[in-house]
């Protein structure tokens, strides 16, 4: 008589032709396999089929666990930075009834027809943690309210006083002198951008920080993002010399200050729902890498002609920008000038002599500038001529990245194109 298979046997089997969908399912089944009394369940032969090296979403613990003042997460878009964020939000609500506030760098991305839904993946937990006092959220006058709603849809009560208040870093200025009390987060999200940055940025973003946190301790800052630009003028402000070259899946410290104010900086990795969707982004365009996998997004730019590197460039002009020196190359091709820009990795040769325009220049030299107006020479110019009607070339597109980068910074500056 043949030896009747046990339950563990059966699910060995079952997800040896049909792994399990994701980590729910797989916790189903060891969960099944224990509750059925298979000692199988705790060998690794049930164990390494369910194992999944990727989370379902973005884990925060272990960057919590760093107890930093200031917390600052990148990667991957929709891997649930954001709602991890609004989960910490709201825990803060319910563990302590303090409130928390919310960032956004531009006041049209905290108007309602942009924000009201942001808690809604969490009106679920909002009704559990409330006990079912509160089974909605509503949002006005740039603050979130827990609220109840009957069952027509009609809100028949609302918490007197808001769990997060929202705020935009250009509009700081109307924050100043309000204060809102007591808050437990701050969560600064999508502070990176491919976009523009504000003059004088990260003063403005410290300024609203002040008038939110005022002299109160143990506030915690959070800021979130998607790597959709190396340039961050927020990097550089807080000393952030290490992102460029930090591994993803890392956590980075950083002490800064006469107060040892702690920074810790998470690269975070792929989650299992960013990698549901990679189908859809298959393509090689470097720019769709960071969607799924959290490689920074680079834009594809012109390289090289072929042949122009046997040829004499007329002159040479030099860019620093963000800890970088782009080499700007003037040739003639095709009877027409054009710009060539390449990395160069030493120090200029007599800079007291050659024209160059940085982001930390200071000095009266009329060949050095911080900005691209023309007005200091011909040759600077026939530099802005050939930006204006898009006569440049890049050895890399980390290249162009550079000088697309710093033309935006120069813009804040006077440069206009």
């Amino acid at each position: 008589m043949a030896k009747k298979k046990s339950s563990a046997d059966k699910i060995n089997k079952a997800v040896e032709t049909d792994p399990p969908k994701d980590r729910d399912e797989a916790v189903s089944l060891v969960a099944l396999a224990i509750s059925e009394g298979a000692k199988k369940a705790k060998d690794k032969e049930i164990i390494d089929v369910v194992a999944y090296d990727e989370p379902e979403y973005y884990d925060d613990e272990p960057i919590t666990a760093e107890d930093a003042t200031y917390n600052i997460i990148y990667g991957p878009r929709s891997n649930g930075k954001t709602y991890k964020m609004c989960r910490k939000i709201l825990n803060g609500k319910f563990d302590e009834g303090l409130p928390s506030a919310y960032i956004r760098r531009l006041d049209e991305m905290i108007k309602p027809a942009n924000l009201s839904e942001l808690f809604n993946p969490h009106i679920e937990y909002i009704t559990e943690r409330s006990g079912g006092k509160y089974n909605g959220v509503t949002y006005k006058s740039r603050a979130f309210y827990l609220c109840k709603y009957n069952l027509s849809g009609d809100k028949v009560d609302q918490d007197r006083e808001p769990f997060c208040r929202c705020y935009a870093v250009n509009t700081a200025e109307t924050t100043k002198g309000q204060d809102a009390g007591e808050v437990k987060h701050v969560v600064f999200d999508e502070f990176i951008t491919r976009q523009f940055y504000l003059t004088n940025e990260f003063v403005l973003f410290q300024n609203l920080l002040s008038s939110i946190v005022r002299a109160r301790k143990g506030v915690k800052i959070w800021m979130i993002a998607n790597t959709v630009s190396k340039y961050c003028p927020y990097f550089a402000e807080m000393g952030l010399d290490r992102i460029k070259d930090q591994k993803q899946g890392t956590i980075d410290i950083y002490t800064m200050g006469k107060t040892a104010t702690k920074i810790a900086v998470e690269y975070c990795g792929k989650s299992a729902a960013s990698q549901k969707v990679s189908e859809y982004y298959c393509f090689s365009n470097p720019e769709l890498q960071m969607i799924t996998s959290g490689d920074w997004e680079i834009s594809l730019y012109r390289h090289i002609p072929k042949g122009i590197n046997d040829k004499r460039p007329e002159f040479e002009f030099y860019v620093r920008f963000d800890n970088n020196i782009e080499r700007g190359a003037i040739y003639i091709y095709n009877e027409s000038p054009m710009i060539v820009f390449t990395r160069k990795t030493t120090e200029i040769k007599n800079p007291e002599e050659q024209i160059i325009f940085g982001d930390s220049i200071d000095d009266p030299n009329v060949l050095h500038s911080t900005t691209l107006d023309g007005s200091s020479t011909r040759a600077h110019a026939m530099i802005l001529d050939l930006i204006k009607r898009r006569k440049t070339y890049y050895g890399t597109n980390e290249d162009g990245e550079i000088i697309n980068n710093w033309i935006k910074w120069a813009k804040n500056g006077g440069f206009r194109l």
